[in-house]
């Protein structure tokens, strides 16, 4: 579907404004640029006055009007402009390239630059969520190279792939915490309900984890990074969008999202924040009609706050997290014809409820034999009703309807503790040492005997050692003790050896370990049209990751050029999956496949002169999945590409973009089975075709206080993709 959308951001804080004053703000941050050199030129009488910039990013000038202007910046590309009448200006510099100094916190031993860490870490940052006029984790995904995102249009979700490996693999975290969802604590996440209102940055770490994170991180993790640090005086932050749904668009309509934050800092230690959004997707007709909608209509209502204490060793925060999601699907008109002739027709319509609430809490700073500490604790209730219902579309009245499977109430919740020591050896050495316990408690009446648990404890350690200047080696341990599958031992190893001054190379290995979650091993779900079971004798998965990643940052003339090349290599043995029950063709149930590779590289190209920066991707993945031992013919890799580029030209003395965001993905084969006429299971290849994808916004800064946003999304008008699987 594609949809047009209006964004006004309104930004309201404790500003002063005097006569003629010249500001300079960062393009991506919007923060004063402190100390840049200005030089102003009177067209006039030719007067100078050469002036730097004060901790507000301004200053004030008398010189007679039309004004030449020039800035002058280590960090920032020059601004050549005329000022024609007197007044308030405020500009954005754009920063020159230099994103391997960005800092970076997942899985680090302490927050530092992108460039000295073990791991390739991919940070999307706040203005580029702004950019992109993304509301929610689904859309700011959509364009990323390894991300495939899948859609249940009958539940309205939206969940991920990456590296070519299951959603159940991907962990989402907020702060380093996993969020809990439906499918599971931190994995097989609907990135359609993770807002993204509040977040700084997000940053994504390819291959597994699990030393860190513990199981179900074996594809990698994507760590959402909250806003923690707020200014003295209160900062407001009003969103409002509307978006059509193809050519559907009005009050009644399309998409309209209504968001507002507000933040803090009360003193040197006291800071908050508290924010409110509401996501109204008033759904798609499209060739549905007659009350029903190709794309069912999704309200939700989400709302988040912050309490922030900080004192010179110590940093406490609590955050609490909400969501309410309703999702209606709306059946068709049938005839009922009363014994007196009169009809009263009906629809058998469907709701969808889900509600989650988060509580976290969360330390870090120093101890006297500790260099470093961080500990959280984490309380999340998840739950997600199902209503099925007869409707009398004269009435109105609602009527349950009472087959199995037509009511439905899932519970999870799911308590998670943890903490981390680091800590020097010497200036060669640093080691650092953690635990994590996660209790799960699934409910509903899908769940043998409604209720089912597991227990998960962990200790893990790391070492980063510094053999000499240019290497650096961190080997890692984690042992854990699952109350249904017992214990694990995970190692990991990463090698990172600075080539030169703006060159590395990188080389991982780690282990991965998946636990079935408490729904594959005991999900049951009967209806008229479903048979499916969990299945209690589910095996672990078990993999082996192997990448070599190489970065490169230069300039050629006047252009800054970055190129990153990333080779990867997944090995998953009994591989959980759903498949048809060889003893009852009827039904299916979860089951281990017996082997599943990914093999596959990625190039990226950025590059950045002048007004432009833009990036060209490109990946290439091959998937091999052998169903069972004796599969000795299924020997082949189905390879698939992607493409992707983000092109950006920047206006700065109109204090505005231009945004083009483009992917190209490849179709994607795999094996299956199915059965043919004699009830025999035979194995077949099907798959999913290839598409374009386009999105482009122009973002205009009226003001300190106003900001506009107008895009379009899907140009291409992608409404299918054919899928030729059984």
């Amino acid at each position: 579907r594609k949809a047009c959308y209006l964004i006004l951001i309104i930004c309201l804080g404790h500003t002063h404004a005097f006569a003629q004053t010249i500001t300079l703000l960062d393009f991506n941050t919007r923060q004063p640029i402190v100390g840049a050199t200005v030089r102003l030129q009177s067209i006039a009488n030719n007067l100078i006055d050469a002036q730097v910039t004060n901790g507000k990013g301004e200053l004030n000038t008398a010189l007679n009007y039309p004004i030449r202007i020039e800035t002058s910046h280590l960090g920032y590309k020059p601004l050549l402009d005329t000022l024609f009448s007197p007044g308030n200006y405020t500009f954005t510099l754009i920063p020159k390239i230099n994103q391997l100094d960005e800092v970076v916190v997942t899985g680090q031993f302490s927050p530092q630059s992108a460039k000295n860490s073990v791991f390739k870490v991919q940070t999307i940052s706040a203005k580029e969520i702004e950019s992109r006029g993304a509301f929610t984790l689904e859309e700011v995904l959509s364009n990323q190279l390894n991300v495939r995102i899948g859609q249940d249009l009958a539940i309205g979700s939206a969940t991920i792939s990456l590296q070519g490996i299951s959603s159940q693999n991907v962990k989402i975290l907020v702060d380093g915490v996993p969020l809990v969802n439906r499918a599971g604590n931190g994995n097989g996440a609907d990135l359609s309900q993770i807002n993204l209102q509040n977040i700084e940055r997000i940053e994504i770490v390819e291959g597994p984890m699990a030393v860190n994170f513990g199981a179900n991180a074996l594809a990698g993790v994507i760590n959402l990074i909250t806003k923690k640090d707020f200014k003295y005086h209160t900062e407001i932050n009003a969103v409002v969008q509307t978006e059509s749904a193809g050519s559907e668009y009005g009050i009644d309509k399309g998409r309209h999202v209504q968001s507002l934050e507000i933040n803090h800092k009360l003193n040197e230690t006291w800071s908050f924040l508290l924010g409110g959004q509401h996501n109204d997707f008033l759904g798609f007709v499209g060739s549905a009609g007659d009350r029903q909608h190709e794309w069912n209509p999704k309200e939700q209502w989400l709302g988040n706050g912050l309490l922030k204490y900080e004192s010179d060793q110590h940093s406490i925060f609590y955050r609490f997290d909400a969501l309410s999601e309703l999702i209606e699907d709306s059946g068709s008109t049938q005839n009922n014809f009363l014994p007196s002739g009169e009809n009263q027709p009906f629809a058998i319509d469907e709701t969808y409820n889900s509600k989650r609430f988060s509580h976290q809490l969360q330390a870090e700073g120093e101890l006297s034999f500790l260099s470093r500490y961080t500990a959280f604790a984490s309380f999340s209730d998840f739950e997600r009703q199902k209503r099925r219902f007869a409707k009398n579309l004269i009435t109105q009245q609602e009527n349950l309807t009472t087959a199995d499977g037509d009511q439905d109430l899932s519970t999870y919740r799911v308590w998670e503790f943890g903490g981390t020591g680091f800590l020097s050896a010497g200036d060669q050495v640093d080691l650092q040492i953690g635990y994590q316990i996660s209790l799960e408690r699934v409910g509903g009446g899908r769940i043998l005997d409604e209720e089912q648990g597991i227990e998960e404890y962990a200790l893990y350690s790391s070492a980063e050692l510094h053999p000499f200047s240019k290497l650096i080696v961190r080997p890692g341990l984690r042992y854990t003790q699952n109350s249904a599958f017992g214990s694990q031992l995970i190692p990991s190893l990463q090698l990172k050896y600075q080539l030169q001054e703006q060159a590395q190379v990188r080389i991982s290995y780690g282990r991965g370990f998946r636990s079935p979650s408490v729904r594959e091993l005991y999900f049951e779900f009967v209806d008229s049209n479903h048979r499916i079971f969990g299945n209690p004798a589910l095996q672990p998965e078990k993999s082996n990751h192997l990448s070599i990643n190489t970065l490169f940052q230069y300039q050629l003339a006047s252009t800054d050029v970055k190129a990153d090349l990333n080779l990867f290599y997944n090995d998953i043995r009994d591989q959980i999956s759903i498949g048809q029950d060889a003893n009852d063709v009827t039904s299916t149930s979860y089951l281990n496949i017996a082997r599943f590779k990914t093999l596959g590289a990625t190039l990226i190209q950025k590059v950045g002169f002048d007004q432009f920066s833009g990036s060209l991707g490109l990946s290439y993945i091959g998937r091999f999945n052998q169903l069972t031992e004796e599969d000795d013919e299924l020997s082949d890799f189905f390879y698939s590409p992607e493409l992707n580029a983000n092109l950006s030209y920047a206006l700065p003395a109109r204090n505005a973009s231009i945004n083009l965001f483009y992917k190209y993905t490849g179709r994607v084969q795999s094996y299956f089975t199915e059965t043919n006429d004699q009830n025999e299971q035979v194995v077949s290849i099907g798959e999913v075709s290839g598409f374009h994808w386009l999105d482009a916004t122009v973002v205009k800064r009226i003001n300190k206080a106003f900001e506009l946003t107008v895009g379009v999304r899907n140009i291409f008008n992608i409404t299918r993709i054919r899928n030729n699987f059984n």
